[in-house]
């Protein structure tokens, strides 16, 4: 069972000063900013992104960012310079000197967009109802239909995935549907191949998140500091909680000030 994360600071706090390297991996939406009516009208305060700048350029800490958004357009809205970005829930991955795809989502892209076609036709008489077509994956989002139309819009993802010609991967998520290929490949798998890659021994991976595709990476990072975003009495394989992106940038000050250096985060705009 989580525990409240701002109740037992005080006893992470040799964890964090005490590790050689710190790998520092954020959910974007719902996270770094609260979910927006649209997934266009999400932005990054210049104060925050100023204060995710001074994280990743210091040493001991790598900045990655990890989103079940296309990974170009991460990297757009997050705008940090040799930061490591995750798309598509881990299944693309940039970094200072590497890069990685997922091979067997790049092979049923054909078949996501057929998948995405027939989505689309099918909740086209849908108010508000749309499919974010993002390349490796896909999305279905309702935050703006009718209340009364979330269960058709349930039936009708699931009777278009019935008759998809390839085997995908179905999470619901906040007033989202998100549609993966179904490889072995996630945000858990995702965090510790993005920790081989820094080649830092014992480092310590801190993730934070709000969806439910993060719980494969809490469940993946026993032995990190794992922070589900979001209250209520929902079950998480994450070790701490906190109710909100304001909460979020409030731990990031927190972090900053205990590896010893001043990051303007404090009261950052959410």
């Amino acid at each position: 069972m989580s525990r409240p994360l701002f109740d037992v600071l005080e006893e992470l706090g040799p964890r964090v000063t005490e590790a050689p390297h710190v790998l520092l991996l954020l959910d974007f939406d719902g996270t770094l900013t609260p979910i927006a009516q649209h997934p266009d009208n999400v932005r990054l305060h210049p104060r925050q992104v100023a204060a995710l700048k001074a994280l990743g350029a210091r040493m001991p800490v790598s900045l990655a960012v990890i989103s079940g958004r296309e990974r170009a357009d991460l990297q757009a809205r997050v705008g940090v310079p040799g930061a490591i970005y995750a798309g598509n829930h881990g299944l693309e991955i940039s970094g200072p000197g590497f890069m990685f795809v997922e091979p067997t989502a790049v092979a049923c892209r054909n078949a996501l967009q057929g998948l995405a076609a027939d989505l689309s036709n099918r909740v086209a008489a849908i108010p508000g109802a749309f499919v974010e077509d993002k390349g490796l994956t896909l999305s279905v989002h309702y935050r703006q239909a009718p209340p009364d139309s979330a269960e058709t819009i349930r039936q009708t993802v699931h009777g278009a995935l019935a008759n998809a010609s390839h085997p995908f991967q179905l999470t619901a998520g906040n007033m989202v549907f998100d549609v993966r290929p179904r490889v072995a490949w996630n945000k858990g798998t995702a965090a510790n191949w993005i920790r081989t890659q820094l080649a830092q021994p014992d480092v310590l991976v801190v993730y934070v998140g709000d969806d439910a595709t993060d719980e494969d990476a809490f469940a993946a990072l026993p032995d990190g500091i794992t922070i589900k975003v979001g209250g209520g009495p929902s079950e998480t394989a994450a070790a701490y909680q906190v109710d909100s992106p304001e909460d979020v940038w409030r731990f990031l000050d927190w972090l900053a000030k205990s590896l010893r250096y001043e990051v303007p985060v404090a009261g950052a705009i959410v």
